[in-house]
């Protein structure tokens, strides 16, 4: 009987264990107007990026909370544009062209049973994938609308240019002084609709190190999905 009664006290106890993991894992850690972006989210997404980024070698790599940290910045950016976007109504995207990013993304593992595997890890299901993909394209069209032609380097700007860096190869300081230019103007831009929009960040990942099972609790935290 005390070994039933034992029993029954250290499964509940696991299951116990278990439940608060869950919650752990899906803590929330910034809200963009009222949605809110989860731990388990982040590492989705960043894993996502990693991918195509690097290929199919790092599918099974667990970001760890630099990486994640820098991963949320990003996100956090990318859903205050797409506020914008979501509010001027633009870029809404074919299916086929939704279809399409799906396929490059699939193609960068070597087998369909790879890329199911790695959709398992990250708990997405094939439309959640295609979600996050469409994000990404309607924010880079967003962008290039916004910004591309903007930072084109006009030849009088390159010609000044070249007098402070005398020799330097004329197309490579166009580059560097675009790439400067667009990345001043993507800071105006997001510094801009972040004004417009409601952002808080409850746990910048940029603390201390410690892991997540080490941190007290502080209540925000959101049911496993």
């Amino acid at each position: 009987m005390r070994t039933r009664v034992l029993a029954s006290v250290l499964c509940a106890a696991a299951a116990a264990g278990a439940q608060t993991e869950r919650k752990l894992v899906d803590e929330v850690v910034a809200v963009v107007d009222a949605h809110s972006i989860t731990l388990s989210e982040l590492s989705a997404e960043t894993r996502i990026h990693l991918v195509e980024q690097q290929g199919a070698q790092v599918a099974s790599a667990i970001p760890d909370r630099g990486l994640l940290a820098a991963s949320l910045r990003r996100l956090v950016e990318e859903r205050v544009i797409l506020a914008e976007v979501d509010r001027l109504r633009l870029f809404d995207l074919e299916r086929a062209e939704v279809d399409a990013a799906v396929a490059r993304f699939r193609q960068r593992f070597p087998t369909a049973e790879v890329y199911t595997r790695f959709l398992d890890s990250i708990e997405l299901t094939p439309d959640e994938l295609a979600a996050s993909l469409s994000r990404d394209l309607r924010v880079a069209r967003y962008l290039d609308n916004r910004l591309k032609l903007a930072a084109q380097v006009r030849e009088g700007e390159l010609d000044e240019a070249m007098k402070a860096y005398p020799g330097v190869d004329r197309a490579s300081l166009r580059q560097r002084l675009a790439r400067e230019k667009y990345e001043r103007l993507l800071e105006g831009l997001l510094a801009d609709l972040r004004r417009k929009a409601d952002v808080r960040i409850l746990d910048s990942l940029e603390d201390d190190g410690r892991s997540l099972a080490a941190r007290p609790s502080d209540g925000g935290k959101a049911e496993a999905r």
